[in-house]
């Protein structure tokens, strides 16, 4: 499969590749639909209150989700929600490519943690049969509900990343008392209930209009904080410069493409050179410019200099065919990174510090 990230990262941060990702996504699903008909299933068995059974479900859904996403957001982003992997991809977060990945994996987990939660439970796992019921209430309510995670979840990665996972939790399990609906805005629990004997379960006719309100409400929280986090002053006219070096010219012109292509060009723009060229051109702009040495997998380290950072490559050959996709995959989140880390994203996309002038470190 080409276009994999590697195990590990410039920055040392683990990575799973392609495979175990989605994986990962669809055992976190798997374990949420687990936990809320679990609890929904103890609740109905000790015979309590209607009241008594939204707060299993409440305290169920939002501990296992914070346990999940503490413990699993450094391998795959946790998103365990379709909605989530939209918002992100339009925030030029999760490549395009990826994203019918991401939401196969995560309704397989879905589908598969109804029919865990009814084997335990000792139900069989039968589509309902009772007539479509969706309204444009419901559709309201799945709209706002996922409209509100994402607006809680893009404002706590701007500007509280560690709570994230703990804030998004605590939305979750609030959802269960102020809306009328089991599927945590989440499509991938909408398609596991169309696959239920429960009278509350959803009619399979439904899923699509539910997931459509779903999706609304994700754009329609990115549209909102793009709106936000848009500068109200003009940046300040000064262009930074970055130095991709490296012993193979190929390597570091694709590194400035990557780069140009993210990077808003009143703020940053990118230069290739080799390391047998020697120093880095002078900025015109009189600013310092950050120098990248691109060290490829086998290659001698250089010694370190001032003001010059080195990011590891583990590329295959550049002669494989599908070389080149590879290191554009690998040199991606690293670029990213530095831009949000500096403030120079084209797109200003939730999560990035600040968007005031970029400062020199």
């Amino acid at each position: 499969m080409t276009g994999e990230l590697p195990a590990s990262t410039p920055s040392g941060t683990a990575r799973l590749n392609r495979p175990r990702r989605l994986a990962v996504e669809a055992l976190g699903c798997g374990l949420l639909v687990v936990a809320l008909e679990g609890a929904h299933h103890g609740a109905e068995h000790l015979g309590v209150s209607a009241t008594e059974g939204r707060l299993f479900m409440s305290l169920a859904a939002g501990a296992v989700l914070a346990c999940l996403t503490l413990v699993l957001q450094p391998l795959s982003g946790a998103h365990f929600n379709p909605a989530l992997t939209f918002a992100d991809a339009l925030e030029d977060g999760t490549p395009w490519r990826d994203v019918p990945r991401y939401v196969l994996a995560q309704l397989l987990g879905g589908l598969a943690g109804r029919l865990v939660a009814h084997l335990m439970c000792g139900e069989p796992l039968l589509i309902a049969a009772q007539a479509p019921s969706a309204s444009s209430a419901q559709f309201l309510t799945e709209l706002v509900s996922t409209f509100g995670l994402l607006v809680v979840v893009r404002g706590c990665v701007r500007s509280r990343p560690a709570a994230t996972p703990v804030v998004a939790a605590i939305y979750i399990a609030a959802t269960v008392w102020f809306t009328d609906s089991r599927s945590l805005a989440n499509p991938a629990l909408i398609l596991a209930r169309a696959a239920s004997t429960h009278a509350s379960a959803l009619h399979p006719l439904d899923v699509e209009s539910i997931i459509a309100a779903q999706l609304l409400g994700a754009a329609l929280a990115v549209c909102l904080f793009r709106w936000l986090m848009r500068p109200t002053t003009k940046p300040a006219p000064r262009v930074w410069t970055v130095i991709f070096q490296s012993s193979r010219d190929t390597v570091a012109q694709l590194a400035v493409s990557v780069f140009q292509g993210l990077a808003a060009p009143e703020r940053a723009r990118a230069l290739a050179t080799s390391t047998s060229e020697g120093g880095a051109p002078p900025s015109p702009e009189d600013l310092p410019p950050l120098v990248v040495h691109l060290r490829l997998a086998g290659e001698p380290r250089l010694e370190s200099q001032s003001g010059r950072t080195t990011w590891e490559l583990a590329v295959p050959s550049l002669d494989a065919p599908d070389a080149e996709p590879r290191l554009r995959a690998e040199l991606r989140e690293p670029i990213q990174r530095l831009l949000r880390e500096r403030g120079w994203s084209r797109l200003y996309a939730v999560g990035e510090p600040s968007h005031e002038a970029p400062r020199h470190t």
